[in-house]
Order: C-alpha cells, then structure tokens, then sequence
C-alpha cells in the first residue's frame, strides 16, 4: 500500500488496497464530475460571451451526460439511457432546433461516448476480448463502407463523415443485443421500454393529428421544415378538401410514431403472453399503446410492418410449439381490448383522419411511385456498379451544403426505398450484403427458434425477433436502415440471435457468463431470473 494509503488506514482504520484504489477512484470521479461544468462555464462564458443562458445549460447537462455514459461501468443502464434518448428526447431536440444535421451528430456522440467507455474498462482490465458469432457479417458490413470513402465519387470528408454516421450509426446495438439480452427478464425490461416509447410517442401523434399544418410547422424549424419543404410536397395529405398533418409524434419524419410502434407491438405481445396478475394488464395498454402508435401514425408501410410482424410473432410462437396457448390468448386479449379502444381514439380525433388508408392496395399512386423507385436499381447498378459515393442519400445528404443532384448524367437519384439508397451509396455489394444478412439471420430465427427449451424464452425472442422477418420486405417501399425502428433494431436483433440461436442455441444456462463490463445488473448471475 502507497504512503497516502497507510495514513489512510490508519486514520480510519485498516483498508484493503482495493477498497482503497475503489475510494480514491469514487472520489477521482466525483471530482472532475464536479469541475468538468465548471470548466465548461467558463470555457463558454470566454469563447462565447452572446451565447444564451438556455443553450449555454444545455450545453453544460449534455457534456456532463456524455462523461457520467463514458464512466458508467453498468453496460446495461448506459445502453437504457441510449434508448431513452434516442426514442424519446433525440427526435424533439432536432425538430425544436433549426440546425438539424448538427444535432443529428449527438445521437452519434451518445453511443460513440457509450461504447468508448466499454472499450477503456475492457482494457484497463486486460480483458480477453471474443468477438460473437455472426461478427464476420458485421466486419464485412464496417469493411465496405470504410472502403467506400475511398470511392472517388464521395464528395469530401463531410460526405465522408455522413456516410459512416448513416451506415454505421446503429452497428455497435449488435454487440449490445449480444452482451445484454441474456435472461428473461431483460427481455421484459426491453419490452417495457419499448411500450412506453410507443405509447408516448403514439399520444403525440394523436394529438398532432388534431392540429392544422400551420400550427404544427409553428412548433419549431424542423416541423416548419416538415410541413413547409424548400422543395417539394410537405408532409400532409388531403381529406374533404383540408389539409391534413402527416404526425412526426417524437420523432423526425411522418409516421416515425408507428416505425417504432411496429417494432413494439410484437414485443408487448409477448410480454402479454409471460405476464401474471395485475401485470398482464400493464402489458395489454403497452399493446394498445403500440397499436394506437402505428395507426395514428398515418403511414401505410408501417401499418403493413406492424400487420407482418404480428403474422410473424404468431408463427414464431407456433414454431417453438410449448405455451402457443398463451400467445393466442394474448392476441384475442388485445383483440377484444382494441375494439373499444379503436372506437374512443377514432372518436376523439378529427373526422377524415385516417384517410390515407383507403389507398391500401396494390393499384394506388403511392404503391406505382414506389415500384417505379425501385425498378430504377438496376440502371444505377449499371451505370455504377461501385456506388455514387457516401453521404449521397437521406438525412446525411446536405450535410456540408452539397445537394447532391447531378450523380448520373446531371441528375439526382431517388432514395425512396432502402435498395436505393444501398446502391447509391455502396452499390452492388451493399445491395446484396444488406438483403443477405436479413435473408440469413431470418432463416436462422426460423430453423434454430423450435430448439428453445424454456417455454416463456422462446415467447420472448419470437417477439423480440418477430419485426426483424419482415424488413428484407419493408426495404422495397422505403428507407428504413436509417431511423432507429429500423438501424438500431436490425443490427440489434442480429446480436439476439448471436447470443440465443447460435451462441447458446436454446440453452437456458444456470449461470450467465456475463462481461465485466455488463455486471452490477440485478440478473447477471441468473439467466432464468
């Protein structure tokens, strides 16, 4: 023991040296918790002497947030506070603020800051590190679009940057479905978490749907944006000659309400199905509470996603077999809930809402716009079966002011589907890297999902699983590796199945083999907890 250490233990008595090194450590922490505002106070107050008093705070709570994410040694309740950024916070502060691909960055920095505080506890403790399986999928993901900024059509390091944020932003949720989806009741948790998300998200839109165009675009600059483009047609449609609003609810673009009301529905399902008591009934209004974010959020291919997921979540059940019972217990429970429920919403709401659906079928204008998108793929691929560049498409493509409208003979490319946006920005391997990871993982979930062993974990990963089967699908009618219901949830559910289809292979282990860097969690000894 140091100097410093013997004078401590003997003027409180004696101390191990690893209580010691745990106190100095605390005490470390405290400390430059304690000086990190105030630096950043007066690092402000010098270098930005107009800044407001609001901004200059927000300021000083996120660089405080992002060093308590970095610190946290509890993997699990970093990731929770990813998630309730991401699903509840990230969207508002976009659309409140007129810099919108500035603040499209902090959702990078939140995960970046979470994962860099993996990676330094993992080597301070000389941990031996062991890459999941399927990490070959993920690597050979990374190693295209790292090579694609090499691409000469990439149109500088901003393009650069916004290529990696868009294509690689969600990556690391592979590694933290692995890592933490190990027990029942994690599973729970993340069900839970999902719900609200939905619920909340689905509330907003709700009432959102209630407002006029002009009322919505005055909330802030990014729903004047939304509503009122610099270029073509806003986010609204028309019922009995009024405009109508598309709802963002929490998030950034029409219908993102039920994007991640489609993921979450499953999920709460399952959850209906595990859970006893009054419990069962918590999760039938997280049910309904998904299920009214997907229908208030006005978008057909959610709604189509949302139908698919449930078709699929029920197969799934039915493949593992044990407590199929239960799960159609659930769904004719949130059937019969949803009568009532679907009445008083419908109600409530402006008369003509729900418009947008009676074009449902295959002949409408949107279902022609969309398949005229994507039967452009192959004249792309032709022209240039190496891809366009990064940072071409989506919310990434006017980062830095480019516009990017002259990629093919003077002329913008469309990135209406998620194949589109693969082939302008990756190309040919991307279009076939992307769809063959969903189509092998999907398979995998299929065959390997029979084997589960315990009765209740096989409901859990069917509804955890059960948004991921239609994807390869939902990518044909839109863009969605790019927002969090469908990045994070891909790379996310392909770590679940690592860990539970191929990794354990159904096995309900007595004890977790959990990392150093997940323990302190209340079930990190006990996999069937």
């Amino acid at each position: 023991m140091s100097a410093i250490g013997q004078r401590a233990g003997w003027a409180l008595g004696p101390v191990h040296p690893a209580v010691f090194e745990r106190r100095m450590t605390d005490a470390l922490v405290a400390g430059l918790t304690a000086l990190v505002p105030a630096g950043l106070a007066l690092a402000i107050t010098v270098g930005f002497p107009t800044i407001g008093l609001p901004v200059a705070l927000g300021i000083i709570v996120g660089a405080v947030g992002l060093f308590a994410l970095v610190l946290c040694s509890r993997l699990e309740l970093s990731v929770t506070m990813i998630l309730v950024y991401l699903l509840l916070i990230d969207g508002p502060v976009k659309m409140l603020t007129s810099q919108r691909e500035e603040t499209r960055l902090l959702a990078d920095v939140v995960i970046i800051a979470v994962c860099a505080g993996a990676a330094m506890r993992i080597i301070v403790r000389r941990e031996r590190v062991v890459l999941p399986p399927l990490s070959g999928w993920v690597i050979a993901w990374v190693a295209l679009v790292v090579v694609n900024a090499f691409n000469p059509k990439t149109q500088g390091v901003l393009a650069i940057l916004g290529g990696f944020s868009q294509q690689l932003q969600f990556v690391p949720f592979f590694f933290f479905g692995f890592a933490l989806m190990r027990s029942k009741r994690r599973f729970r948790q993340l069900f839970i978490i999902a719900g609200v998300a939905a619920t909340a998200s689905g509330l907003v839109a709700a009432y959102q749907t209630t407002l006029t165009p002009d009322q919505l675009a005055s909330w802030g600059p990014g729903y004047q944006l939304l509503i009122h483009p610099e270029k073509g047609t806003g986010r609204v449609y028309f019922s009995e000659g009024e405009a109508r609003v598309r709802p963002p609810g929490l998030g950034t673009e029409a219908g993102s309400s039920g994007g991640l009301g489609h993921v979450a529905l499953p999920m709460c399902l399952a959850l209906v199905a595990i859970a006893r008591g009054r419990k069962k009934w918590i999760a039938a209004l997280l049910a309904l509470g998904s299920m009214m974010a997907v229908v208030v959020g006005l978008g057909r291919l959610q709604l189509i996603g949302a139908a698919l997921g449930v078709v699929a979540f029920t197969g799934l059940a039915a493949l593992a077999g044990r407590h199929f019972s239960r799960t159609m217990g659930a769904l004719l429970t949130i059937v019969v809930l949803a009568i009532p429920a679907g009445a008083l919403v419908i109600s409530s709401l402006h008369s003509g809402t729900f418009k947008r659906y009676e074009s449902i079928n295959g002949s409408s204008q949107t279902t022609l716009h969309k398949e005229n998108a994507y039967s452009k793929v192959p004249g792309y691929v032709a022209a240039s079966p190496l891809g366009y560049g990064l940072g071409n498409s989506g919310a990434v493509s006017n980062l830095g002011g480019s516009k990017n409208t002259d990629l093919l003979e003077g002329h913008g490319l469309t990135s209406e589907t998620e194949y589109n946006v693969l082939v302008k920005e990756l190309g040919a391997p991307g279009l076939i890297l992307w769809p063959l990871i969903a189509i092998y993982v999907s398979l995998l979930i299929v065959r390997r999902i029979r084997s589960i062993r315990d009765p209740e974990l096989a409901v859990c990963l069917a509804g955890a699983l059960a948004s991921f089967l239609p994807l390869i699908i939902e990518g044909s009618s839109g863009f969605i590796s790019g927002s969090l219901a469908g990045g994070a949830y891909y790379w996310f559910a392909v770590g679940v199945a690592a860990y539970w289809l191929v990794g354990r292979k159904g096995e309900v282990p007595s004890r977790v083999e959990v990392p150093s860097t997940v323990r302190g969690g209340p079930d990190a000894s006990a996999a069937a907890a």
